[in-house]
């Protein structure tokens, strides 16, 4: 595999070579001392990497990167900076100028540490790009596909009423197929995020019965279905190795990282008309209730319904399956969790209504069943498995569709206080 390309420059040459000493084992080294020089190399060949002395002749090192940044944004800028220039680096920090700042004498281990940390991020960076332009290219076919459509709904009634069975019959079938393409989208965010719980589909699906329940419309409790369905839609624009992590693990770059996922996921699909309301919805989730988040600063009262549902929704099912922290929180817990964070990040008439949702569990009238997590304290005779139920080394105990036995209730009793072994059991 090659090696990272990094542009050097400083006007010192003794500089110079010792960072070549350094790094060129690990680094594909382009060295200047003129930084007029190095930013005309860069114009023709714009590396990844940069790293530039602070204090220079014509042409200091933050002036440098921030010309490159223009010339590539996506790069990774470094200064090297004596204690004497350490408030004009700081400034070239917040001004996004540089990623990070090495003080002289510098550590050989951190800096290529460093630099090779920044590398990862750059190349995740661009297959993330790479990504957003398949899947825009993905959604100009559903765009298309949405269009037909609303030219077929845009017909007067009277034209409709006069409209051949075989055209009846084709919008039909046009409409299933934007169901069934929204449903393969959901597939491929969960087989990307590497998520087997059907976490998306329960989500979407708790959220309908909730907005149905809150007075919405057929329309309005469908667009929240489909929000629900596709609000983890820019984690395909995210490695697999930051998804895998749970959340309160990942460091604050990597939080933010993350955090983008739902802007993202809003940019995805913004370019079907339909699916406008939708964007909302997943755009405004991160809104806390008292007015602060990742996203616009919305006053509450205006941000969307199916906002705040999918934020109470999607939190809670992260918290049972492992996703948000190192050990999956039982049912309790997590729902302990859902009452100190009402009033503050979740809206908390919501949160009443789902918790005692949780505890009713009451049924769909949608075809197939609203799908519980339920803890072992909870677990009945004759209640359905709908997933199977795993051990901690992924090994199957119980199979999905199973109708429970008090002997079922005894092994897994047996395997909780032998092994200290919990399950996140989902009943129909």
């Amino acid at each position: 595999m090659s090696k990272p390309a990094l542009l050097v420059v400083d006007d010192e040459q003794e500089v110079l070579n010792a960072l070549n000493r350094a790094l060129r084992k690990e680094f594909e080294l382009f060295l200047f001392s003129d930084p007029t020089l190095a930013l005309e190399f860069y114009k023709d060949r714009p590396v990844p990497l940069i790293l530039s002395d602070m204090r220079m002749p014509g042409m200091d090192g933050a002036t440098l990167l921030s010309h490159i940044s223009e010339i590539n944004p996506n790069s990774k800028r470094f200064l090297l900076t004596g204690h004497a220039d350490i408030n004009l680096t700081v400034a070239a920090v917040n001004e996004g100028k540089i990623s990070h700042y090495f003080a002289k004498p510098w550590d050989n281990f951190e800096l290529i540490a460093e630099l090779k940390n920044a590398f990862s991020v750059y190349i995740s960076e661009n297959n993330s790009k790479k990504l957003l332009i398949i899947n825009k290219e993905k959604n100009a076919k559903l765009a298309l596909l949405n269009s037909s459509m609303e030219l077929e709904i845009n017909k007067s009634k009277e034209k409709l009423a006069v409209v051949s069975s075989k055209e009846v019959k084709n919008f039909a079938r046009l409409k299933k197929t934007f169901i069934t393409f929204v449903g393969i989208y959901a597939k491929s965010i969960a087989l990307h995020n590497q998520e087997y719980t059907k976490h998306n589909y329960r989500v979407a699906s708790h959220a309908r019965y909730i907005a149905e329940q809150q007075g919405c419309d057929k329309l309005l409790s469908f667009q929240i279905y489909i929000a629900g369905l596709l609000y983890e839609a820019g984690k395909l624009a995210l490695p697999q190795e930051l998804l895998k992590k749970p959340y309160e693990s990942l460091n604050h770059q990597e939080q933010s990282q993350f955090n983008s996922f739902y802007q993202i996921g809003a940019e995805l699909i913004s370019d079907v008309n339909e699916l406008s309301f939708v964007v909302e919805i997943i755009k405004h989730i991160p809104v806390r209730y008292n007015n602060s988040g990742l996203a616009d600063q919305l006053d509450s009262s205006t941000t969307p319904l199916g906002s705040r549902i999918l934020a109470i929704l999607s939190s809670f099912d992260n918290l049972i399956i492992g996703r948000q922290t190192t050990f999956p929180l039982s049912i309790t817990e997590a729902k302990l969790r859902l009452e100190k964070l009402s009033g503050s990040r979740f809206d908390p008439k919501l949160v009443t209504f789902y918790l005692k949702m949780l505890t009713d569990q009451p049924k769909s009238i949608h075809e197939g069943s609203l799908e519980f997590p339920i803890d072992l304290t909870q677990l009945r005779e004759g209640l359905i498995l709908s997933q199977d139920i795993i051990n901690n080394s992924a090994k199957v105990l119980i199979t999905q569709g199973t109708v429970i036995t008090k002997s079922h209730i005894d092994k897994l009793t047996e395997i909780n206080h032998t092994h200290n072994e919990s399950f996140c059991i989902f009943i129909k």
